[in-house]
């Protein structure tokens, strides 16, 4: 609850319409990055990341992500798997296009619409050909402007 009192403190203060201060905003960013703490995922970078809720069964995973700046692409390798499609998630809520190869994901809206500081599912990863565990690497979010924010490296999940 910490951090969604942050979040709205944040917000309301942007929504006064002053021009505030780059340093106070971009303390209160660093504190809102460092108290963030939701279903085991600690976040001390803009975007952190967990991969979860494997299913065996339907060979998928969730990306869970957990933002304090605005995200307007990302792209990242799963390598050891082969990528059939993702679904689903906040991509999906935002409207954006999303893409794949073998091992690559890239999504972006061609609206120019960002999703919003917030946490939640960010897209489900439907694979084939399993390797023991999988790893989320290259990653590569960007924020307003094709700012490049700063991001975790989450922890490999298990497959098999």
């Amino acid at each position: 609850m910490k951090i969604y009192s942050i979040i709205i403190f944040i917000l309301c203060m942007a929504c006064q319409g002053k021009k505030q201060d780059p340093g106070k905003t971009e303390t209160a960013v660093k504190e809102v990055e460092a108290v963030a703490l939701t279903e085991d995922l600690i976040c001390n970078a803009e975007v952190c990341l967990q991969l979860r809720n494997h299913d065996a069964a339907s060979k998928s995973f969730e990306i869970y992500m957990l933002n304090s700046i605005p995200v307007a692409g990302f792209q990242c390798d799963f390598p050891g798997i082969n990528i059939i499609r993702s679904d689903g998630g906040l991509l999906k809520e935002n409207g954006y296009q999303t893409s794949n190869s073998a091992s690559r994901i890239l999504s972006f809206s061609m609206q120019a619409k960002l999703i919003p500081v917030g946490e939640g599912v960010l897209t489900t990863i439907f694979y084939s050909d399993p390797a023991d565990d999988v790893c989320m690497t290259e990653i590569i979010f960007a924020g307003i402007g094709g700012a490049k924010l700063a991001n975790n490296a989450p922890e490999c999940m298990m497959l098999n």
